[in-house]
Formats: C-alpha cells, structure tokens, sequence
C-alpha cells in the first residue's frame, strides 16, 4: 500500500484545492491513501471506498511544522500560542498522545530550526523526504533530515507537501499491508503499527519546478487578484533563474535503514 503522508487541502490558508479533486489525482497516482494534513486545521473527512484518509494537521510551532497523524479530535482550541502565533511543541506533542496520535517533525531542516534533545525524544518520528523541499532554498535540507532520522534511529514519513493535484503522489511512502486489510476492522491500528516499525519504504520525487507556480491558482485565495499576478511574475523568474543551474533531480526509492548499513 503507498500513502502520501503529507497533503494539503482547501481547509489550509494557502491552498484551495477540493477534497474530491486531490482525492481523484491521489488515485491517478497509485495510492491507497492521503495524509491530509493542513495547516493548524483539523477535519475528520467522510470514508470513501477503496481508499484511506489518515486524519491528520500540520502544526506550526516553536520548533518547527509537526504532522500529527491519526488524531481522534480536533486540539487546537486547547492550546496557547507564542507571540509569533505559533503553538507550543510540548502542548501539541502531549496533547496528540493523550488521545494516541502520532507526531513526526516535518521538514525539519526548511527552515532550519533549533529543537532542543528534549523535543527531538517525544516526537516520534522524522519527514525524511519531502517533494517541495527538492526546490526549496536549502538544496540539503531532504538529506539532512534522512541523515537526522538515522542517527535518531526514529520512525520515519514522506510525503509530497501536495497545494495541487500535480504534485500529489509524487513521494510516497509504502508498506506490505495488503490492499484487503483496508477493510478489516482493526486497520487503522495496524496502519500506525506499520508506520511505526520502521519497516517500509520512501519512493522519493519531485514535481517539476514549476509546480509551485502552477499551483498559484490554488493558493492565497484571499489574496487579491493583483497580489496574485505579481508573486506567480516573481516566482516564476526566480524558478527559471534555479533550472538553469540546477541538476535535475531523478525520483527513486530510499531504504532508509538498509541503505545505512551498506
């Protein structure tokens, strides 16, 4: 079964892209099912045949983005936020295990954060891959995060941090659950059992670099039209400013743990 465990929908502020339309390019793609996770928002969506959705949110906080997978209800009503109105790692972590979430550190190194050890001993796993971050402004960063998950010896995700249904599936992060156990009642629990065993594997890809531009279309959908046009006119140089530099990135698989050992 392949999940991408880290997708946005329109419930997030920067992306406007419907449920059934990231559900359909999901699909297209191969997988069995989504992580929605957006941006400090929560929403448990209705099943659908033959495909799972894992309930998760994409918390900002002091340290970072943290993805909180399975979570039973929504907890962001019950905890404060800094002066910078992000949310404390500590409230969100004991928050999501009270109610026997998971909490893997996202993107961990764009940008870069300092985490504290204490931090790094109750999250429960590392985002050892993330599409958008391949053309992001820390080369890096995808690297540092898989190394940062070994030395941790730490669970690990993956996913393609999707706006648009272009970039959905493109990393993924599979396991040898059979496409049956969907149904059974107990799938769930064996869903996080998998996840985290550290057994599984990461496909690791990248959208085209003008992805980010071409999803404009789903983004800032408060901004106003004007707003709009002059960041996808900045972006777009600056996309095409990095493709001629850049060494184009070829997608493939990562054993995380076997690859170490070699």
């Amino acid at each position: 079964m392949k999940f991408d465990l880290h997708v946005h929908s329109r419930l997030s502020y920067d992306c406007n892209m419907p449920t059934d339309e990231l559900i359909e390019a999901a699909k297209a793609a191969g997988l069995s099912g989504v992580a929605i996770a957006d941006h400090n928002a929560f929403r448990r969506h209705h099943e659908r045949d033959n495909f799972y959705l894992i309930p998760a949110c994409e918390f900002s906080t002091d340290i970072g983005h943290l993805v909180v997978y399975f979570m039973k209800s929504h907890i962001n009503e019950s905890i404060s936020r800094d002066e910078m109105g992000r949310f404390y790692w500590r409230d969100v972590c004991q928050l999501a295990h009270d109610q026997g979430a998971l909490v893997f550190y996202a993107h961990p190194f764009s940008p870069a954060k300092k985490c504290p050890e204490s931090a790094l001993s109750q999250i429960d796993g590392i985002e050892v891959f993330n599409s958008r971050v391949v053309h992001s402004r820390i080369p890096d960063a995808n690297k540092k995060a898989l190394e940062l998950c070994r030395k941790l010896k730490k669970p690990f995700s993956a996913g393609s941090d999707a706006h648009s249904p272009i970039e959905v599936g493109t990393t993924y992060w599979e396991c040898d659950l059979p496409e049956s156990a969907m149904n059974d009642p107990g799938f769930e629990e064996k869903l996080k059992a998998e996840l985290l065993s550290s057994r599984g594997r990461v496909y690791a890809g990248a959208a085209s670099p003008f992805a980010v531009l071409r999803c404009k279309r789903y983004m800032y959908r408060h901004e106003k039209l004007w707003g709009r046009l002059i960041k996808s006119y900045f972006v777009l140089i600056y996309t095409a400013f990095r493709s001629l530099f850049k060494k184009k990135f070829e997608g493939g698989y990562i054993d995380v743990y076997e690859e170490a050992e070699e």
